[in-house]
């Protein structure tokens, strides 16, 4: 008989909330800085492409030019035609890029310069950008690479060879916590950006959405168990290939069972004890790590059952609304609302203004003279 991939996983009881106190601070930060913005970076990992869009960000940061960044390309197999079918229909930009990449910096540079040559009259501060995303979709690497590309090569005369970071980066998510001060990332012409933290959604849509956040690196390794983490991987993986290709160095068949595969990855390695009870803990971050950090080509993968099986243009879209819907439903956005309007662009006369919202108003005022 062959092998039949399950089409269904389990709803396991997993928490759905990893909203944090600095992930608020952010938002409330974003639009406070709005009007000083003249473009928007909002990077997204290509693995999960669906997952990893924070609806949040285009509510507080309404109106801004955007342009939308597929990060780890050399980890995903995300297809162009796809991404086409998602965002030319609504005139939306997008790239795909790897993060570490300096011909991808510049070529992000290059697109910058073209838009701000475009503007009349140029800013008179030069053009600011705000690089924004989900958390550990490879922001703060972005960053250190638009700024060595585009700056740091001007000055090779004057500084050390030596590769210097301007925004600290990490494996896990969490690393960046504030917004940062203006970053320069081209002297001519002069463009500068924010790093932020990243953001999470006060609740995701279901726990098939907080795995795949969870497989991305979004949330901390340990947030989500990694056996269910694994269990998860396998399911997708059955999906998208021939069915056991993906692991096929530890198995010669495919399985559904993620207890016989954490197995005979034990006794691949050796680490099987005498009574044949292995680490389950331990064999299955050393899968997940394996894919997270694509050791090899093969590791290369999806890892989003709405991307995998390609839903049309006008079905994502649906999504996307729905998605957005559900967390305007939320109370958690309202102290924004307030500060900023309904609009999100903090140009609404009908909102509550606190002190630090009128320092920010007199600083924007200023910034425009």
């Amino acid at each position: 008989m062959s092998f039949v991939p399950r089409r269904i996983f389990p709803g396991f009881n997993i928490t759905l909330a990893n909203f944090k106190g600095h992930h608020q601070k952010a938002l409330t930060k974003f639009g406070h800085l709005a009007p000083q913005i003249d473009y928007i970076l909002e990077v997204r990992d290509s693995r999960a492409p669906i997952a990893t869009t924070n609806v949040l960000l285009e509510r507080v940061l309404a109106r801004k030019p955007k342009v939308v960044l597929y990060s780890k390309k050399d980890l995903s197999v995300l297809s162009t035609p796809l991404l086409e079918k998602w965002h030319n229909k609504h005139n939306e930009e997008y790239m795909v890029i790897d993060a570490r990449s300096k011909q991808d910096a510049k070529r992000i540079i290059d697109r910058m310069t073209k838009e701000y040559n475009k503007m009349n009259p140029p800013p008179p501060l030069g053009m600011r950008l705000m690089i924004v995303g989900m958390p550990n979709v490879g922001k703060s690497t972005l960053v250190n690479t638009l700024r060595e590309v585009g700056y740091n090569y001007h000055l090779t005369d004057t500084i050390s060879t030596k590769r210097r970071k301007v925004a600290k980066t990490g494996g896990q998510p969490g690393v960046t916590r504030n917004t940062s001060e203006i970053i320069k990332i081209s002297q001519w012409p002069e463009i500068s950006v924010h790093d932020t933290p990243g953001v999470f959604l006060p609740t995701v849509k279901n726990s098939e959405t907080m795995l795949s956040l969870a497989l991305v690196g979004c949330v901390n390794s340990s947030f989500v168990d990694p056996v269910i983490q694994a269990d998860y991987l396998l399911y997708l993986l059955n999906l998208q290939d021939e069915p056991g290709a993906r692991y096929s160095e530890y198995m010669d068949h495919p399985t559904n069972s993620v207890d016989e595969l954490l197995f005979n990855i034990a006794k691949t390695r050796n680490k099987l004890k005498k009574d044949d009870s292995y680490d389950e803990l331990g064999m299955a971050n050393h899968w997940l790590n394996l894919w997270r950090q694509a050791k090899g080509k093969q590791y290369r993968g999806l890892f989003e059952l709405e991307t995998i099986i390609e839903v049309g243009g006008k079905q994502v879209r649906s999504m996307f609304e729905e998605e957005k819907e559900r967390v305007r439903s939320m109370n958690v956005h309202q102290k924004i609302v307030d500060s900023l309007g309904e609009d999100g662009t903090g140009m609404s006369k009908k909102r509550s203004r606190t002190a630090k919202d009128r320092e920010f108003d007199i600083r924007n005022r200023l910034f425009k003279l």
